[in-house]
């Protein structure tokens, strides 16, 4: 489990750029030698592991995982590399898609742990990299806040740091649900220390995010659960309330999208929109086109260097071949930890759907699937798990060891 949280925690990016940048005096770039190195043993152990799983003494072995998501993410990961065949830039697409090859083996371990493994490994990661963020905002605040005074803590941006304090946050609550005393109090600690480097970073979109998919988490697990004690009535409240919540969502976002943050991004999705038109079937080259200065000087807002929407930024690189097997994963997430919500409602698969949910949201507004992301490896992982093509995920284990033998 330690070393899946440290896995995670290397690919939410932050940690290895702050290393890199005010440890070792190296430039904040991917072709960096010690962040690319990181990156690469990162994906090289995760892929190793895999690969000598069968030795284990133990006698355990991965779960067969959802051969539909197995496919789709295998050949997302291949086509990538494949597109350094006509990229813009072949080295760097190459260099750097070959990572993702690695990816998927530590989604497949993630996917593999059991509820207790997976949260823990989840709040570690994640913890680790919330009180990092927050030590450096009150030691350092040259280092620790932007040019607006929003919190950076470790990482490069607001929209970097804020993402991983909401997954921190949600699993915090997830833990003070079922767990009791020093746990608790730890779990409290933690809930607590993400709501402030949330509210200190300033990131409105993370806020939306996290407040939609706690919501609609909970109004799942809560209509299955009224449905099963009175039925009908249950269930027609419970749509009363999620539908008071969609206007507040709605009225939210149409107040919010005239402000800078949404009115940056449109911009940003013309843009990008003009250029697939351009190459719509196979794309750029995975990562490529953000490094040609004909394109991102058109406008100074593409020097950010992403699309800020991963199905943009799968279609951009990766076309709309590679865009087909990116939604049929996210498809997969989404379905698998749904129906698990509905069929099992509790905080295991409640805390699941939050955690999809509000990555999914997130990549509406930000190119998570772009880096070598916790955010995908966490996706691919619920993808995995979703058991279609094969009843055999963790998850369809347990229902079927719970139903009553008959005979």
């Amino acid at each position: 489990m330690p070393l899946v949280a440290l896995g995670l925690l290397i690919l939410t990016n932050g940690p290895v750029f702050f290393v890199n940048r005010r440890l070792l005096d190296g430039a904040l770039g991917w072709e960096e030698p010690f962040t690319r190195q990181v990156f690469v043993v990162t994906a090289l152990v995760a892929g190793a592991a895999v690969v000598l799983d069968r030795y284990r003494e133990s006698g355990e072995r991965l779960f067969r995982p959802s051969p539909t998501a197995a496919a789709a993410i295998a050949f997302f990961a291949v086509w990538i590399v494949l597109s350094s065949f006509w990229s813009l830039a072949p080295d760097i697409t190459r260099g750097r898609s070959v990572i993702y090859l690695g990816l998927p083996a530590l989604a497949w371990i993630v996917a593999d742990l059991d509820f207790a493994r997976l949260r823990a490994a989840l709040g570690l990661a994640a913890g680790v990299a919330v009180a990092a963020s927050l030590l450096v905002v009150i030691s350092t605040e040259r280092i620790g806040l932007d040019r607006n005074d929003d919190w950076l803590g470790v990482y490069t941006n607001r929209n970097s740091l804020a993402p991983v304090a909401a997954l921190a946050l949600i699993v915090g609550l997830s833990l003070m649900v079922d767990t009791r005393g020093g746990r608790r109090l730890g779990a409290v600690a933690l809930s607590t220390m993400s709501v402030i480097v949330m509210s200190g970073s300033g990131s409105r979109t993370a806020w939306l995010a996290l407040a939609v998919a706690v919501g609609a988490a909970v109004v799942v697990v809560t209509a299955r659960r009224g449905w099963d004690r009175h039925g009908g009535r249950a269930l027609a409240a419970t749509a009363g309330v999620a539908a008071v919540g969609t206007l507040i969502t709605v009225a939210l976002i149409a107040n919010m999208w005239s402000e800078p943050t949404f009115a940056q991004r449109r911009t940003i999705w013309s843009l990008v929109w003009d250029k697939i038109g351009e190459r719509p079937l196979q794309g750029f080259g995975w990562f490529s086109i953000w490094g040609v200065p004909e394109f991102t000087s058109a406008d100074p807002l593409l020097a950010r260097g992403e699309a800020h929407s991963s199905v943009l930024e799968v279609w951009l690189g990766a076309g709309l071949v590679g865009l087909v097997p990116f939604l049929v994963i996210v498809g997969l997430a989404l379905h698998g930890t749904t129906r698990a919500a509905w069929r099992d409602p509790g905080v295991e698969s409640w805390t699941w759907l939050a955690v999809v949910l509000f990555l999914l949201i997130e990549n509406l507004t930000e190119s998570f699937v772009l880096w070598f992301s916790y955010n995908w490896v966490i996706l691919m992982a619920a993808a995995l798990r979703s058991g279609v093509g094969a009843p055999r995920s963790p998850a369809a284990r347990r229902l079927a060891a719970s139903e009553p033998v008959t005979g």
